[in-house]
């Protein structure tokens, strides 16, 4: 291909993905080389705004900063009109491209002129498939099925699963209904012709009803598996979980309402379905981990009959009338850290939501007892024995953070003498030493679950500092017999705010039987990513 024919303008709109997006830029730099391109990034908004450091490593991008957050859509549509190649390139901020990922996206467009937009092979961190990257348009049997678990189950049938279209060999090229938001290609005079993504869909939708414009002027959208990308999910919706949900199901409202000719049903139907689904997923998705909800409900009830004593019983009921504030207060706490995301994580550090319920519990509970001793006067000038009970149930509730704190810090400790015995728990080396964040793994409440943080290695070990110099096993060149001497099976390479990392022989670490995984993140409120690198181009 002539240097015109490889010529892009790639535009990155992020949203609070500062700890990921300098891994990104780097991917996007490497695979960039040779080739005519350019970089715009859109920081949308973001209430964490990405750093002036990390502007300063990548001169070569187009920074776009947004006071307010637009959207994805409407965001893409600014950042596009500083676009001047004849190629665009849509990229979430939280992937990671191959470095042959634009060569081969591009010789794909220049062999397929029919085509308005392709889309490849997109991985989890894991290098299993996401599905989502080529899809069908939605149905009412593909909604449904999709929604109730019957696409699961019968993964190869085109009818059930026609959705995510898991009935086909995700190994060969084929025509689609849809491709993913997060990583795609599309010719700039189509894009312009289409008027860009349409602003009604705030996040979400948005790639769906381009597509399906697209196939509307007579162009095809096709999947190809010449190259990889890696997308980590939900990162720039981390921060507005519940909102995040909320605009998914109203972008599918918007595309029904805007596409009604695909449906033989009337309107209200679908949109009953869609409310439907959003009720089945909002659900599902904020509260997965069901036995963290049994614990604290048990743990709590637990607490007040172990305070209140022979109080807390229903013979007492009659006298003793206050006892249920205890379960008023544990259902709202319960409430509160279900919106907050606690049962959607197998987490087991309460620090983050200890904070909130504290203040919450003693505004609750101190306000209910200054309600019952204005209006309940003293009887001869002392406060009857029920009242005193009543203070007593007061700090009871107040204290169920703390209760609630308690079995996650047992079971903490339970689970990780457990890994440690049963030689269940991943050894692991960090690679890096310069870092000023590296310490953070080191923490004992590690932030990645199951995995003991050894120390770390390094080829510069000049550079590493004082503070990570105490954590230091050795030069990475002495990595066999650091292996040997600890037991370490993984090696994690840290990927800093610059998108640096050392460098390193995949080839060899492999050969010394070592899996090696790139480190993304900082850990914070486990804010990370681990990539397996061998799923890379």
């Amino acid at each position: 291909m002539s240097s015109a024919e490889l010529s892009c303008s790639i535009v990155i709109v992020a949203y609070n993905s500062c700890d990921f997006i300098p891994a990104c830029l780097k991917s996007v730099r490497d695979a960039c080389e040779g080739i005519d391109s350019q970089i715009i990034v859109l920081d949308n908004g973001s209430k964490e705004p990405i750093l002036p450091e990390i502007k300063d490593f990548f001169p070569e991008v187009k920074w776009i900063d947004s006071m307010e957050n637009l959207g994805f859509g409407k965001g893409c549509n600014l950042a596009e009109k500083s676009a001047t190649k004849p190629y665009l390139f849509f990229i979430n901020p939280d992937t990671i491209i191959s470095r042959d990922s634009f060569r081969e996206m591009l010789k794909f467009m220049q062999e397929h002129p029919e085509a308005g937009t392709v889309g490849c092979r997109i991985l989890n961190e894991d290098g299993s498939i996401q599905w989502a990257c080529r899809r069908s348009f939605p149905t009412i049997v593909s909604a449904v099925s999709k929604t109730i678990g019957l696409a699961a189950l019968f993964p190869k049938n085109k009818t059930l699963a026609s959705y995510n279209m898991t009935f086909a060999d995700p190994d060969e090229m084929i025509e689609v209904d849809a491709i993913s938001g997060s990583f795609f290609c599309i010719r700039r005079d189509v894009y312009e012709q289409l008027n860009g993504f349409d602003e009604d869909f705030f996040m979400y939708g948005e790639d769906l009803d381009l597509c399906f414009r697209t196939k509307a002027i007579g162009l095809k959208n096709y999947y190809t598996p010449v190259t990889n990308i890696l997308h980590f999910r939900g990162q720039s919706s981390r921060t507005r979980r519940v909102k995040s949900y909320i605009d998914f199901y109203q972008a599918m409202l918007i595309f029904v309402r805007k596409h009604k000719k695909l449906y033989f049903v009337p309107n209200f139907l679908v949109s009953f379905g869609i409310l439907f689904a959003a009720f089945v997923g909002v659900f599902s998705r904020l509260i997965p981990k069901f036995w963290k909800i049994f614990l604290d409900l048990g743990v709590v009830a637990l607490w007040a009959f172990t305070i209140l004593g022979d109080k807390f019983s229903v013979t007492n009921i009659g006298e003793y009338k206050d006892w249920w504030l205890v379960g008023i207060v544990a259902l709202v706490n319960v409430v509160f850290l279900t919106f907050r995301g606690e049962y959607a994580s197998g987490s087991l550090n309460g620090e983050r939501f200890i904070r909130y319920l504290i203040p919450l519990n003693m505004a609750a509970t101190g306000a209910y007892m200054g309600y019952r001793f204005v209006t309940l006067h003293p009887v001869n000038g002392e406060l009857p024995y029920s009242d005193f009970f009543v203070g007593w149930v007061c700090v009871t509730s107040a204290l169920i953070p703390f209760a609630l704190l308690a079995w996650r810090r047992v079971a903490f400790w339970i689970n990780y003498f457990y890994r440690i015995f049963a030689k269940k728990r991943h050894r692991s080396i960090l690679l890096g030493g310069k870092e000023d964040s590296l310490s953070n793994w080191f923490d004992s409440y590690n932030v990645i679950p199951g995995i003991e943080i050894l120390g770390c290695v390094s080829g510069e070990s000049d550079a590493v500092s004082e503070e990570n110099r105490k954590h230091l096993l050795g030069p990475i060149s002495d990595m066999e017999s650091i292996c040997n001497r600890t037991g370490c099976r993984e090696l994690l390479v840290v990927s800093n705010f610059s998108g640096y990392r050392e460098p390193f022989d995949l080839e060899w670490l492999q050969k010394l039987k070592l899996k090696v995984f790139l480190l993304i993140g900082n850990g914070k409120n486990g804010n990370f990513a681990l990539v397996d690198l061998k799923y890379l181009h």
